[in-house]
């Protein structure tokens, strides 16, 4: 509670005062919310989503091309992969480009001296709303991935991936033995 008599405001100001304290705490949580949802769609991000997608069984077009030998993808599939490639990565720049108009439309309602809640909302929502399409569009595009592979190379991939996980269990379990050598005391 404000202390009125320190600061000498009538109960109107005081009362004015407390919203406004209010709707700045309010706005640096929405910012601060925003700013972790909305941050950039990039490399950690994105590679650990890559992984997660993998472990699903759901591989990227540059991982497919990446192993086409290893996994015997015809000259018609690597053609449909690289042009489906092109197609999803043209859709998600215009994605992108939207959404980066919609975050700088955001900061502009905070900037204004009466702050619309309204249009704030409705901002968040068009954000949000951005996002989960971009999301359904990237799953969509790794089940079309998937399904031009037959089942020999489904199961493949499912051979490579597991060799995968194993050489990344087995340089982190170098890399901890090399840790605890240089430095004992990190011996657990």
């Amino acid at each position: 509670m404000i202390n009125k008599t320190i600061i000498n405001l009538t109960d109107m100001e005081a009362v004015m005062l407390k919203k406004i304290m209010i709707l700045l705490i309010a706005v640096v949580l929405v910012i601060s919310n925003l700013q972790a949802a909305l941050g950039s769609p990039r490399m950690s991000r994105h590679m650990k989503y890559s992984i997660h997608m993998a472990e699903k069984n759901l591989f990227s077009g540059r991982m497919l091309l990446k192993m086409k030998a290893d996994i015997g993808l015809t000259e018609d599939q690597v053609a449909k992969i690289e042009k489906m490639g092109t197609a999803h990565k043209e859709n998600l720049i215009k994605r992108e480009a939207n959404l980066k108009v919609m975050q700088l439309k955001f900061d502009t309602h905070l900037q204004e001296k009466k702050i619309n809640r309204a249009k704030l909302e409705k901002v968040v929502r068009e954000i949000a709303r951005l996002r989960t399409d971009m999301q359904i569009e990237n799953i969509n595009h790794l089940l079309d991935l998937r399904e031009l592979l037959t089942a020999e190379q489904l199961i493949k991939m499912d051979e490579l991936k597991k060799e995968m996980r194993h050489k990344r269990w087995n340089r982190r379990k170098d890399w901890r033995k090399d840790r605890v050598k240089d430095h004992p005391e990190r011996r657990r």
